[in-house]
This record gives C-alpha cells, sequence and structure tokens, in this order.
C-alpha cells in the first residue's frame, strides 16, 4: 500500500494486517508437509523396488515424524488463524458501524486482500482511487480510536 499513513494509522494497519503472519505460517508448513509426503512417497518407491533395508527404514521413520510435525503445526496455526480472523472480522464490523463506507474498504483491503484499484472497481463501491484512500484513512482513524478505547463502537 503505497499512501503516507500517520503514526496511529501504521499502528491500526499493522493490526489489522496482524493475522497475515499466521496465514504466511500456515503455508510454510503445507508446503512442508507436501515435502514429507514427496519424500515419504520416494522411500516407499524405493522400498518396494529394493525391499527394506536399515538406511530406507530410518528414512521412512524421518519422513513420517516430519509429516505428523507439519499435520500437527498446520492444525495448531489454523486455530488461531481462525481465531485472529474473527477477531479482525469483528473488530472491523465494529468500524463499520461507525463508518459504513470505511469499513467496507478495510474489508475488502485487509480481509478480501485487494488493491485500491480493485476496491475503486467493486460494484459496491464504484468510487475513484483518491476516494478509496480517503475512506482507507478515515477507517484507519477510527480503528486506531477503537484500539485507544476513544470510542465504542455504535451498536
Amino acid at each position: 500500500m503505497r499512501m503516507k499513513m500517520t503514526r496511529e494509522q501504521k499502528v491500526a494497519h499493522r493490526f489489522l494486517s496482524s493475522f497475515d503472519m499466521v496465514d504466511s505460517r500456515l503455508s510454510s508448513s503445507l508446503i512442508a508437509l507436501e515435502r514429507a509426503e514427496s519424500a515419504r512417497s520416494s522411500i516407499t518407491g524405493s522400498i518396494e523396488g529394493m525391499g527394506l533395508s536399515g538406511s530406507q527404514g530410518d528414512k521412512m521413520c524421518n519422513a513420517l515424524v516430519r509429516i505428523e510435525e507439519s499435520v500437527d503445526d498446520i492444525r495448531s496455526l489454523s486455530d488461531v488463524y481462525a481465531a485472529q480472523f474473527k477477531e479482525i472480522e469483528d473488530f472491523i464490523s465494529d468500524v463499520q458501524r461507525i463508518d459504513q463506507q470505511a469499513g467496507k474498504v478495510l474489508r475488502h483491503i485487509y480481509i478480501d486482500r485487494i488493491s485500491v484499484k480493485e476496491v475503486a472497481d467493486e460494484d459496491d463501491m464504484q468510487c475513484t482511487k483518491k476516494t478509496v484512500y480517503e475512506h482507507l484513512k478515515r477507517g484507519l482513524e477510527i480503528a486506531f480510536a477503537l484500539l485507544a478505547k476513544e470510542v465504542e463502537p455504535c451498536l
């Protein structure tokens, strides 16, 4: 995102972007699982072709341990990701109760992960990029105020 932000807007931006790290870690764990499964498949093929030897058996055990560790990581990270996603989703809903358009922009940027240009072209927005940036800045200001407990969400 290329816009000049105040210190407060940066704080809100970092908070709203926080669950991206878990998503990245989850993706890394999926890659590790794919590699471990690939190693297991390769070893299984070797074992079937040559018969079980000590070193192949050790490699198989290591591959199975890596698979189990990756599955545990994925399970744990998916729980964290779901909790963080819900927290961000609820938080953006609070912003949207205060300012409908600013909340929509935050939702598109931080949850849907689409660019400012794409937000401007959305059917529910149909505005210029400049207007999207204005809504985004206002949304980040409201988000910071909520984080600082300066403003209570309207119910």
